[in-house]
């Protein structure tokens, strides 16, 4: 009895020391480059805020989407030296109501190829999948984390599409830059969690700084989106 015992012991820590191991860098880094073929419903807060010697402006959407059958609601907010602005976007198919500020509901059709989100979850694993040969891995903590801070033009460049990062002034220097980012990984199911974005540009305006945060959240458990009844007869009769 007291062999069984202690064999039961030693089987329980073997486990429990199993199931706590991280994966390795390589593992981690194979299933989040290919997790956004599994990625159909999300929800995702966005924020990117920017400011230098002119003014400030701090933009924020939040949304829920899902890509196939393509369907959202999304609120975007603008705020600019205090002044705020927002839309409010229902999506289902190619009917598309929005709604700016206080003005009615109004319906239109989704033009062709036009995006769902910006930034998607694919959008953000294409940017980590040109930048994570810069990345430090580190797997302590409740994420796998990829981080880098200095600059380089790559990452520069693959952070400036697909969050639009536009820089005034002409054929800044590189080291008038500096640049910072974070990817967060969740360690059961390696979907990105959130990404962190920070770069610093000096020109001949001053200072530039840009700081984006991207979270995801809900994903694949997004429940059904419907257009509001009353959203439908606001657009119908203005």
């Amino acid at each position: 009895m007291k062999k069984l015992f202690v064999w039961l012991v030693i089987s329980l820590s073997l486990f429990l020391v199993a199931c706590s191991q991280d994966a390795s860098e390589e593992e981690v880094t194979d299933n989040v480059l290919n997790s956004h073929h599994d990625v159909n419903q999300y929800s995702a807060e966005f924020n990117i805020n920017t400011s230098d010697v002119t003014s400030t402006v701090n933009y924020n959407t939040e949304v829920s989407l899902t890509e196939e059958p393509a369907s959202k609601h999304q609120v975007s907010t603008t705020e600019t030296d205090g002044e705020e602005t927002s839309i409010d976007t229902y999506r289902v198919d190619d009917e598309i109501y929005t709604q700016e500020a206080d003005s009615p509901w109004v319906e239109r059709e989704a033009e062709a190829d036009e995006a769902l989100f910006n930034p998607s979850y694919r959008d953000v694993v294409a940017v980590l999948e040109n930048v994570i040969d810069y990345a430090a891995f580190d797997p302590e903590g409740n994420t796998y984390t990829f981080h880098y801070e200095g600059f380089e033009r790559d990452i520069y460049e693959a952070f400036e599409g697909p969050f639009n990062i536009l820089i005034g002034g002409s054929d800044i220097a590189d080291e008038d830059m500096s640049l910072d980012f974070s990817f967060e990984v969740n360690k059961s199911d390696f979907n990105i969690e959130h990404v962190e974005y920070n770069l610093s540009v000096e020109n001949e305006t001053g200072n530039v700084d840009i700081n984006i945060l991207v979270d995801y959240d809900d994903i694949n458990d997004v429940d059904e989106l419907e257009i509001p009844e009353e959203v439908i007869e606001e657009a119908a009769s203005s």
